[in-house]
């Protein structure tokens, strides 16, 4: 087993953000990704970071204003009905960091992160392995890669890589 967690600079540096560029981390939590895509869109680009919590919200944006990043938008929204708050196709990138497994329907939040994407959108998305680990969720909970890249596929994205994480996640990257 690995000893070094995933570290979401180098995964989110993976998707090839470029400055000014317009992201959606649906499911921010504390802002474990949100973070490091503030840091790479910059001043000019925009980070819309969305959680259902208003208390992940709230950690997420004192941490965004302690790095003085201003670039960091927060929207509380239920993730599996219509994300009408972010205008459709005005984002470069959407994340979906290690929460498909908590939600009630995952084709719905694939279905979002669809209708936010720009035409030459991509999507990227981080899961926990379908293995044993002394952290995480339980394994019937997780979801396997090959099925994940399914539902991708089944929502009209195709696969354009996959990116590198830890031993205890994986990461692919697909586009519109």
């Amino acid at each position: 087993m690995p000893n070094k967690f995933i570290n979401p600079n180098l995964v989110v540096a993976q998707s090839e953000l470029m400055q000014g560029q317009v992201v959606a981390d649906l499911g921010c939590g504390s802002g474990f990704f949100t973070l490091p895509a503030a840091q790479m869109v910059g001043p000019t680009g925009t980070i819309y970071a969305v959680d259902v919590q208003e208390s992940k919200l709230n950690a997420t944006i004192s941490i965004a204003n302690q790095f003085n990043h201003k670039n960091v938008r927060i929207v509380q929204a239920d993730l599996v009905k219509p994300l009408l708050q972010i205008p459709e196709h005005s984002c470069d990138l959407v994340i979906i960091g290690n929460i498909l497994h908590e939600v009630s329907n995952a084709q719905a939040l694939i279905k979002n992160a669809y209708r936010l994407l720009k035409n030459t959108g991509r999507i990227l998305v981080v899961e926990w392995k379908k293995t044993a680990s002394p952290f995480g969720p339980p394994l019937e909970k997780r979801l396997e890669q090959q099925k994940l890249e399914v539902l991708l596929m089944q929502s009209g994205l195709r696969k354009y890589k996959e990116v590198e994480t830890d031993g205890y996640h994986y990461s692919v990257l697909f586009e519109k």
